[in-house]
Protein backbone atom coordinates (compact mmCIF):
# COMPACT_ATOMS: atom_id res chain seq x y z
CA UNK A 1 0.00 0.00 0.00
CA UNK A 2 1.36 3.40 -0.98
CA UNK A 3 0.41 6.68 0.70
CA UNK A 4 1.17 9.95 -1.06
CA UNK A 5 1.47 13.09 1.06
CA UNK A 6 0.86 16.36 -0.76
CA UNK A 7 2.76 18.24 1.94
CA UNK A 8 6.10 17.82 3.73
CA UNK A 9 5.31 16.33 7.16
CA UNK A 10 7.13 17.20 10.34
CA UNK A 11 9.21 14.33 11.73
CA UNK A 12 6.66 13.84 14.53
CA UNK A 13 3.70 13.79 12.15
CA UNK A 14 5.44 11.41 9.74
CA UNK A 15 6.25 9.05 12.60
CA UNK A 16 2.60 9.07 13.69
CA UNK A 17 1.45 8.35 10.13
CA UNK A 18 3.87 5.45 9.77
CA UNK A 19 2.69 4.04 13.09
CA UNK A 20 -0.91 4.30 11.88
CA UNK A 21 -0.14 2.26 8.75
CA UNK A 22 2.73 -0.14 9.48
CA UNK A 23 4.24 -1.55 6.34
CA UNK A 24 2.86 1.14 4.04
CA UNK A 25 5.18 2.92 1.64
CA UNK A 26 5.13 6.72 1.88
CA UNK A 27 5.98 9.35 -0.71
CA UNK A 28 6.01 13.13 -0.41
CA UNK A 29 5.22 15.45 -3.33
CA UNK A 30 7.11 18.73 -3.08
CA UNK A 31 6.02 20.02 -6.47
CA UNK A 32 3.51 19.30 -9.22
CA UNK A 33 5.85 17.10 -11.23
CA UNK A 34 6.56 14.85 -8.24
CA UNK A 35 2.83 14.65 -7.48
CA UNK A 36 2.02 13.54 -11.02
CA UNK A 37 4.71 10.87 -10.90
CA UNK A 38 4.00 9.55 -7.41
CA UNK A 39 0.20 9.44 -7.66
CA UNK A 40 0.35 6.88 -10.49
CA UNK A 41 0.66 3.92 -8.09
CA UNK A 42 -0.68 5.55 -4.90
CA UNK A 43 -3.56 3.94 -3.02
CA UNK A 44 -4.28 7.04 -0.95
CA UNK A 45 -3.54 10.76 -1.06
CA UNK A 46 -3.42 12.99 1.98
CA UNK A 47 -3.69 16.75 1.41
CA UNK A 48 -5.02 19.07 -1.28
CA UNK A 49 -1.92 20.63 -2.80
CA UNK A 50 -1.26 19.41 -6.36
CA UNK A 51 -4.12 16.91 -6.10
CA UNK A 52 -6.34 18.20 -8.89
CA UNK A 53 -3.35 18.70 -11.20
CA UNK A 54 -2.06 15.18 -10.60
CA UNK A 55 -5.40 13.32 -10.49
CA UNK A 56 -5.40 12.45 -14.23
CA UNK A 57 -2.25 10.39 -13.62
CA UNK A 58 -3.78 8.25 -10.84
CA UNK A 59 -4.18 4.57 -11.73
CA UNK A 60 -5.28 2.82 -8.53
CA UNK A 61 -6.27 5.58 -6.14
CA UNK A 62 -8.89 4.47 -3.59
CA UNK A 63 -9.02 7.29 -1.04
CA UNK A 64 -8.32 11.01 -0.88
CA UNK A 65 -8.25 12.93 2.43
CA UNK A 66 -8.77 16.67 2.00
CA UNK A 67 -7.50 19.15 4.56
CA UNK A 68 -10.39 21.51 3.69
CA UNK A 69 -13.96 21.49 4.95
CA UNK A 70 -15.39 22.47 1.58
CA UNK A 71 -14.86 20.03 -1.31
CA UNK A 72 -16.71 21.76 -4.17
CA UNK A 73 -13.53 22.23 -6.23
CA UNK A 74 -12.47 18.62 -5.71
CA UNK A 75 -15.89 17.25 -6.63
CA UNK A 76 -15.69 19.35 -9.77
CA UNK A 77 -13.02 16.94 -11.00
CA UNK A 78 -15.91 14.64 -11.94
CA UNK A 79 -15.11 11.28 -13.50
CA UNK A 80 -11.58 11.18 -12.15
CA UNK A 81 -13.00 10.67 -8.66
CA UNK A 82 -15.70 8.14 -9.48
CA UNK A 83 -13.95 5.23 -7.74
CA UNK A 84 -12.29 7.27 -5.00
CA UNK A 85 -13.61 7.69 -1.46
CA UNK A 86 -13.32 11.35 -0.51
CA UNK A 87 -13.06 12.53 3.09
CA UNK A 88 -12.86 16.11 4.32
CA UNK A 89 -11.80 18.11 7.39
CA UNK A 90 -15.36 18.60 8.63
CA UNK A 91 -15.41 19.67 12.28
CA UNK A 92 -11.74 20.62 12.54
CA UNK A 93 -12.28 24.37 12.18
CA UNK A 94 -15.84 24.82 13.48
CA UNK A 95 -14.93 26.81 16.57
CA UNK A 96 -12.47 29.11 14.83
CA UNK A 97 -14.90 29.87 12.02
CA UNK A 98 -17.69 30.53 14.51
CA UNK A 99 -15.39 32.93 16.36
CA UNK A 100 -14.80 34.85 13.14
CA UNK A 101 -18.51 34.90 12.33
CA UNK A 102 -19.21 36.38 15.75
CA UNK A 103 -16.45 38.95 15.29
CA UNK A 104 -18.02 40.05 12.00
CA UNK A 105 -21.47 40.29 13.57
CA UNK A 106 -20.18 42.39 16.46
CA UNK A 107 -18.16 44.63 14.13
CA UNK A 108 -21.26 45.29 12.03
CA UNK A 109 -23.73 45.83 14.85
CA UNK A 110 -21.37 48.01 16.88
CA UNK A 111 -20.17 49.78 13.68
CA UNK A 112 -16.49 49.33 14.36
CA UNK A 113 -15.38 50.10 10.78
CA UNK A 114 -17.09 53.51 11.04
CA UNK A 115 -15.28 54.31 14.28
CA UNK A 116 -11.97 53.17 12.84
CA UNK A 117 -12.50 55.56 9.92
CA UNK A 118 -13.29 58.36 12.37
CA UNK A 119 -10.13 57.54 14.30
CA UNK A 120 -8.04 57.90 11.15
CA UNK A 121 -9.46 61.40 10.75
CA UNK A 122 -9.22 62.30 14.46
CA UNK A 123 -13.01 62.71 14.63
CA UNK A 124 -14.90 62.25 17.91
CA UNK A 125 -18.53 61.60 16.99
CA UNK A 126 -20.90 59.48 19.04
CA UNK A 127 -23.64 57.43 17.40
CA UNK A 128 -26.71 55.43 18.32
CA UNK A 129 -25.98 51.70 18.14
CA UNK A 130 -28.34 48.72 18.21
CA UNK A 131 -28.43 46.57 21.32
CA UNK A 132 -27.74 42.91 20.63
CA UNK A 133 -30.25 41.53 23.09
CA UNK A 134 -33.59 40.89 21.44
CA UNK A 135 -32.28 40.72 17.87
CA UNK A 136 -33.16 37.69 15.73
CA UNK A 137 -30.71 35.76 13.58
CA UNK A 138 -31.41 33.20 10.86
CA UNK A 139 -28.52 30.84 10.17
CA UNK A 140 -28.55 29.39 6.68
CA UNK A 141 -26.89 26.02 7.15
CA UNK A 142 -26.82 23.98 10.35
CA UNK A 143 -23.49 22.21 10.33
CA UNK A 144 -20.81 22.43 12.99
CA UNK A 145 -19.85 26.02 12.17
CA UNK A 146 -23.44 27.28 12.28
CA UNK A 147 -24.20 25.45 15.52
CA UNK A 148 -21.09 26.85 17.18
CA UNK A 149 -22.04 30.33 15.93
CA UNK A 150 -25.59 29.86 17.23
CA UNK A 151 -24.30 29.19 20.73
CA UNK A 152 -22.15 32.31 20.62
CA UNK A 153 -24.94 34.52 19.31
CA UNK A 154 -27.37 33.26 21.91
CA UNK A 155 -24.87 34.14 24.65
CA UNK A 156 -25.26 37.77 23.51
CA UNK A 157 -29.04 37.61 23.80
CA UNK A 158 -29.72 37.09 20.09
CA UNK A 159 -32.59 34.73 19.28
CA UNK A 160 -31.39 32.14 16.74
CA UNK A 161 -33.21 30.04 14.16
CA UNK A 162 -31.52 27.72 11.70
CA UNK A 163 -32.05 26.11 8.30
CA UNK A 164 -31.18 22.47 7.70
CA UNK A 165 -31.57 20.32 4.61
CA UNK A 166 -32.86 17.35 6.57
CA UNK A 167 -35.21 19.25 8.92
CA UNK A 168 -38.99 18.86 8.49
CA UNK A 169 -40.72 21.77 6.79
CA UNK A 170 -42.79 22.36 9.91
CA UNK A 171 -39.55 22.88 11.80
CA UNK A 172 -37.99 21.09 14.74
CA UNK A 173 -36.40 22.10 18.03
CA UNK A 174 -32.86 20.85 18.63
CA UNK A 175 -31.73 19.47 22.01
CA UNK A 176 -30.07 22.85 22.64
CA UNK A 177 -33.37 24.64 22.10
CA UNK A 178 -32.84 26.14 18.64
CA UNK A 179 -35.68 26.15 16.11
CA UNK A 180 -34.55 24.72 12.77
CA UNK A 181 -36.52 24.88 9.51
CA UNK A 182 -36.54 22.72 6.40
CA UNK A 183 -35.26 23.66 2.93
CA UNK A 184 -38.62 24.86 1.59
CA UNK A 185 -40.06 26.64 4.63
CA UNK A 186 -37.16 28.79 5.85
CA UNK A 187 -37.95 31.78 3.65
CA UNK A 188 -40.97 32.53 5.82
CA UNK A 189 -38.51 33.40 8.61
CA UNK A 190 -36.67 36.06 6.57
CA UNK A 191 -38.98 39.03 7.33
CA UNK A 192 -38.33 38.63 11.06
CA UNK A 193 -34.54 38.18 10.80
CA UNK A 194 -32.33 41.11 11.81
CA UNK A 195 -29.29 39.06 10.77
CA UNK A 196 -28.84 36.47 8.02
CA UNK A 197 -25.71 34.40 8.56
CA UNK A 198 -24.57 31.97 5.85
CA UNK A 199 -22.41 28.96 6.79
CA UNK A 200 -23.09 26.73 3.78
CA UNK A 201 -21.05 24.43 1.57
CA UNK A 202 -21.23 25.18 -2.14
CA UNK A 203 -23.38 22.58 -3.93
CA UNK A 204 -25.89 22.49 -6.77
CA UNK A 205 -28.66 23.19 -4.26
CA UNK A 206 -26.91 26.01 -2.39
CA UNK A 207 -25.53 28.07 -5.28
CA UNK A 208 -27.08 31.55 -4.95
CA UNK A 209 -29.49 30.15 -2.37
CA UNK A 210 -29.53 33.60 -0.80
CA UNK A 211 -30.54 35.46 -3.96
CA UNK A 212 -32.21 38.77 -4.69
CA UNK A 213 -35.68 37.62 -3.57
CA UNK A 214 -34.37 36.26 -0.28
CA UNK A 215 -32.29 39.36 0.47
CA UNK A 216 -35.20 41.67 -0.35
CA UNK A 217 -37.38 39.68 2.05
CA UNK A 218 -35.15 40.71 4.95
CA UNK A 219 -36.49 43.70 6.91
CA UNK A 220 -35.05 47.12 6.19
CA UNK A 221 -31.94 47.63 8.29
CA UNK A 222 -30.99 43.93 8.45
CA UNK A 223 -27.43 42.60 8.24
CA UNK A 224 -25.84 39.77 6.21
CA UNK A 225 -22.72 37.76 7.08
CA UNK A 226 -21.15 34.97 4.99
CA UNK A 227 -18.40 32.67 6.28
CA UNK A 228 -19.32 29.61 4.17
CA UNK A 229 -18.75 29.73 0.43
CA UNK A 230 -18.98 32.79 -1.81
CA UNK A 231 -21.20 31.17 -4.42
CA UNK A 232 -24.03 30.60 -1.94
CA UNK A 233 -24.82 34.33 -1.93
CA UNK A 234 -25.85 36.44 -4.93
CA UNK A 235 -23.26 39.18 -4.53
CA UNK A 236 -24.66 41.63 -7.08
CA UNK A 237 -28.05 41.64 -5.36
CA UNK A 238 -26.42 42.16 -1.97
CA UNK A 239 -24.34 45.07 -3.25
CA UNK A 240 -27.41 46.71 -4.79
CA UNK A 241 -29.40 46.47 -1.55
CA UNK A 242 -26.49 47.92 0.40
CA UNK A 243 -26.23 50.86 -2.00
CA UNK A 244 -29.97 51.44 -1.68
CA UNK A 245 -29.67 51.26 2.14
CA UNK A 246 -32.27 48.52 2.37
CA UNK A 247 -29.64 46.54 4.26
CA UNK A 248 -27.72 48.27 7.03
CA UNK A 249 -24.51 46.35 6.46
CA UNK A 250 -22.84 43.12 5.42
CA UNK A 251 -19.61 41.28 6.17
CA UNK A 252 -18.16 38.78 3.71
CA UNK A 253 -15.21 36.49 4.33
CA UNK A 254 -15.76 34.59 1.07
CA UNK A 255 -16.44 35.59 -2.54
CA UNK A 256 -17.16 33.85 -5.83
CA UNK A 257 -13.87 35.23 -7.18
CA UNK A 258 -10.85 34.86 -4.93
CA UNK A 259 -8.45 36.50 -4.38
CA UNK A 260 -10.66 39.58 -4.76
CA UNK A 261 -9.10 41.72 -7.52
CA UNK A 262 -8.63 45.46 -7.03
CA UNK A 263 -11.17 46.09 -9.80
CA UNK A 264 -13.93 44.15 -8.03
CA UNK A 265 -16.99 46.30 -7.19
CA UNK A 266 -17.07 44.95 -3.64
CA UNK A 267 -14.28 47.31 -2.64
CA UNK A 268 -16.52 50.30 -3.36
CA UNK A 269 -19.79 49.12 -1.79
CA UNK A 270 -20.88 51.15 1.25
CA UNK A 271 -21.26 49.43 4.63
CA UNK A 272 -19.53 46.27 3.44
CA UNK A 273 -16.85 44.74 5.64
CA UNK A 274 -14.41 42.46 3.79
CA UNK A 275 -12.05 39.89 5.30
CA UNK A 276 -9.81 37.77 3.02
CA UNK A 277 -11.09 34.21 3.63
CA UNK A 278 -9.62 34.04 7.12
CA UNK A 279 -12.51 32.49 9.07
CA UNK A 280 -10.26 29.50 8.75
CA UNK A 281 -6.95 31.30 9.03
CA UNK A 282 -3.53 30.31 7.74
CA UNK A 283 -1.64 27.82 9.87
CA UNK A 284 1.88 26.73 10.56
CA UNK A 285 2.79 23.17 11.51
CA UNK A 286 1.56 21.42 13.46
CA UNK A 287 -1.76 21.63 11.62
CA UNK A 288 -5.08 21.07 13.34
CA UNK A 289 -6.06 18.46 10.76
CA UNK A 290 -3.11 16.20 11.58
CA UNK A 291 -4.95 14.06 14.21
CA UNK A 292 -7.77 13.46 11.70
CA UNK A 293 -5.29 12.38 9.02
CA UNK A 294 -3.60 9.98 11.42
CA UNK A 295 -6.85 8.41 12.62
CA UNK A 296 -8.29 8.08 9.12
CA UNK A 297 -5.08 6.52 7.85
CA UNK A 298 -5.21 4.00 10.70
CA UNK A 299 -8.79 3.19 9.71
CA UNK A 300 -7.90 2.91 6.02
CA UNK A 301 -4.99 0.57 6.75
CA UNK A 302 -7.15 -1.65 8.98
CA UNK A 303 -10.24 -1.64 6.77
CA UNK A 304 -12.43 0.31 9.19
CA UNK A 305 -15.01 2.95 8.14
CA UNK A 306 -13.45 6.36 7.53
CA UNK A 307 -14.42 9.58 9.25
CA UNK A 308 -15.97 12.52 7.35
CA UNK A 309 -16.83 10.64 4.17
CA UNK A 310 -18.26 13.10 1.64
CA UNK A 311 -21.78 12.48 0.34
CA UNK A 312 -21.33 13.09 -3.40
CA UNK A 313 -25.04 13.68 -3.99
CA UNK A 314 -25.28 16.23 -1.19
CA UNK A 315 -21.93 17.80 -2.15
CA UNK A 316 -20.40 17.82 1.33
Amino acid sequence: MKILLMYPPSPEHEAALRAAAPGAAFAVARNEAEAAREIADADAVLGNRYFLQSLPHARRLRWMQSNSMGVDRILGAGAGLSQVTLTCARGVYDEEMADHALALVLALLRRLPRFFAQQQQAVWERAALPALGGLRALLLGWGGVAQAAARRLRAFGIAVEGVRRRAPESGETTPEGFRVWGPASWRAALPRADLLLLALPLTRETRHLAGEAELRALPRGAYVVNVGRGGTLEEAALFDLLRRHHLAGAALDVFEEEPLPASHPAWRVPNLLITPHVARSAENASFRWEPLFIENLRRFASGEPLLNVVDREAGY
